[in-house]
């Protein structure tokens, strides 16, 4: 450990931050200046020596396609393609066949942000009388920007609360973005019957589809795991008959960051005499956004979607086996340390957000580690971990001996 060197990169975030820049651009940008470093803070999936893993075969082979055949200097769209792609995001996401009349899909361009946003505006536009947006704490922070952007005001609940009657709830359906908490079923089922009973609007932001139960992947197909995640974050909301947006982001499914397809919004509408109200408000929300008409790498991903949905299901299996290597060997190299916690089956995803000793941040940088350092706390990416575990249990010392968990 470089201490010197560590509180000269610390000094550096520090006046980074007081200049403007947020959390996550102050960590890549600290990180690309240390040619020893190891990246614990971007947010996609590493490949076990430090490298972001490679992109999506299949959404590339129909990129290049769809690139290719845009020499005609026109507007293009999937509308026509709208019905098939959404029975193929119905299917990915194991939703039965009996709800999928009750169903809507739209493509909202800047993925899974996208996919949020628009179901903000979506419920705010067909529920004007909401002046708060009801968000979990420790959660994903871009959540208070978009209501901030919305004009409306954010109340922060308990990681495992409920929201209050009458705020719009915007809940995460998956491990938690950014402590990898992965909620309860009990938690789970008194959200959705208290929308229910309340009447309120949801909104769930769906950003790992499955990575709850990645762990699973040596001993349960992708089938079971991704049934398994419908069950637990998404069912409970269907059969209480709650109208509900479902805010899906593909990238860390499916590996296509560096793509940034289109994020997909599923509206679920249990009353049928609000289906054209609901369509109506729909496509006046995804018109407003700019995303009628769509980027060639959208229009690719959804032909890849409906044509090769087995390769990308594929692709995601691959992204579930190196969190599930990277999580078993974390699991074994925290034990008995004061983060072991947060990698019990509690816990699942890319992220876990420790707190923090004082000190941290200088041992840490002085080690060539950089992970997010925010609020007290130390979010780190567990598959930033290295293969090497020699290596890798270099670099849990360190965490180990600064971080404090949950």
């Amino acid at each position: 450990m470089d201490l010197e060197f560590g509180k000269k990169v610390a000094q550096t975030a520090q006046e980074m931050l007081a200049q403007g820049k947020d959390v996550n651009q102050t960590a890549k940008i600290l990180f690309d200046k240390d040619p020893d470093g190891y990246n614990y803070g971007i947010g996609i999936i590493l490949d076990g020596v430090g490298a972001p893993a490679k992109s999506s075969a299949t959404l590339a082979k129909y990129a290049v396609d769809e690139i290719q055949n845009c020499g005609v200097g026109t507007y293009y769209n999937s509308a026509k393609l709208m019905e098939q792609m959404k029975a193929a995001v119905l299917i990915w996401q194991r939703i039965p066949e009996s709800y999928w009349d009750k169903f809507n899909l739209a493509l909202p361009s800047d993925a899974g942000t996208g996919a949020v946003q628009s179901a903000v505006e979506l419920a705010l536009l067909q529920n004007p009388q909401y002046t708060t947006i009801g968000i979990e704490e420790l959660g994903w922070p871009a959540h208070k920007a978009i209501a901030k952007l919305a004009r409306v005001r954010f109340k922060e609940i308990p990681q495992d609360g409920v929201v209050d009657a009458g705020d719009l709830p915007l809940y995460q359906a998956g491990p938690m973005n950014t402590t990898g908490l992965v909620r309860s079923a009990e938690v789970i089922q008194s959200r959705a019957e208290a929308a229910a009973t309340s009447g309120d609007f949801v909104v769930l932001d769906r950003a790992y589809s499955g990575f709850e139960f990645a762990r699973l992947i040596n001993s349960e197909s992708y089938d079971t795991i991704m049934r398994k995640s419908f069950e637990l974050q998404l069912k409970p909301f269907l059969d209480a008959g709650v109208p509900t947006s479902i805010a899906i982001s593909p990238t860390k499914a499916f590996v296509t960051f560096a793509f940034r397809p289109c994020g997909f919004l599923l509206v679920y509408n249990p009353d049928p005499s609000k289906a054209k109200d609901v369509t109506l408000a729909l496509n006046a929300t995804i018109r407003a956004r700019g995303s009628s008409f769509e980027h060639p790498i959208t229009r690719a991903f959804v032909k890849a979607m409906i044509n090769d949905l087995p390769a990308l299901e594929g692709e995601q299996t691959g992204a579930f086996q190196r969190l599930a290597d990277a999580e078993k060997l974390w699991g074994e190299l925290v034990a008995g340390t004061a983060i072991d916690d947060i990698f019990s089956e509690n816990y699942a995803g890319l992220f876990r957000n420790p707190l923090a000793r004082e000190e941290a941040p200088p041992a840490v940088y002085g080690s060539h580690l950089y992970p997010v350092f925010a609020q007290g706390r130390c979010r780190l990416n567990a598959t930033g971990l290295p293969d090497d575990e020699d290596l890798a249990a270099k670099h849990v010392a360190v965490f180990a001996e600064y971080c404090l968990g949950a």
